[in-house]
């Protein structure tokens, strides 16, 4: 799943289905009766699981494959908790698509938001709670390191990682940037096909900081 935020008018507010939804909740999104979720179920047309007390719950990601499948015309804004959701802030569109794309052409599990503005991603993390956010040092009309004491303070609410994106460092930026929350600083003129590596060596706990993630 990739979503594209390029600016705050950009961003709707709505539910955001994360968690395995039960039948009526379905029924609800779709605009039919719980019969009728229930018929999709058993023709094996919608995946679905069945909890200990035996009661289906169906993952927003499969449900959302299913809507698209279907040809059901309903809004429905969802993040699948079995991704590991990876957010771009970076003004460039062509290195953010870069980006994007080794992404995911690496991870197969991968939701992908990207932003061109400093400020809105504070909104999309505490909104989104990425697991990574690949920040560009350089941003227009912002104070960088201002935004990266902020990211700081959500990082102790989160166990998100930190990558900085920079054209250039010197070991005195380092160690500013990696005091200030940094996790892992990637030049733009290292090869593309080494990015994933990084990330997955972040989340797998072989880069700076240790933490698991399960999906990649």
């Amino acid at each position: 799943m990739v979503e594209f935020r390029q600016s705050l008018s950009g961003l709707k507010l709505s539910t955001v289905y994360r968690k395995p939804m039960n039948v009526g909740l379905v029924a609800k999104v779709c605009q039919v009766s719980k019969k009728t979720v229930l018929n999709w179920i058993y023709r094996g047309a919608l995946k679905a699981f069945t909890t200990y007390g035996g009661h289906y719950r169906i993952w927003p990601g499969d449900l959302n494959e299913f809507i698209e499948k279907a040809g059901i015309d309903v809004p429905f804004n969802h993040v699948d908790d079995r991704y590991t959701t990876f957010l771009i802030v970076d003004n460039d569109p062509q290195i953010a698509h870069s980006l994007k794309e080794s992404i995911c052409a690496g991870c197969p599990y991968a939701n992908v938001i990207i932003s061109n503005d400093g400020y809105e991603a504070l909104l999309l993390i505490g909104e989104r709670r990425p697991h990574v956010v690949i920040f560009n040092l350089k941003m227009p009309n912002i104070d960088s390191f201002q935004v990266f004491e902020l990211l700081k303070k959500r990082k102790k609410d989160n166990a998100m990682k930190i990558v900085v994106l920079t054209g250039y460092q010197d070991d005195a930026m380092r160690e500013k940037l990696m005091t200030i929350g940094a996790d892992e600083i990637w030049e733009r003129n290292r090869p593309l096909n080494e990015f994933c590596d990084v990330l997955k060596g972040l989340l797998n706990g072989t880069g700076n900081h240790s933490t698991v993630a399960q999906s990649l």
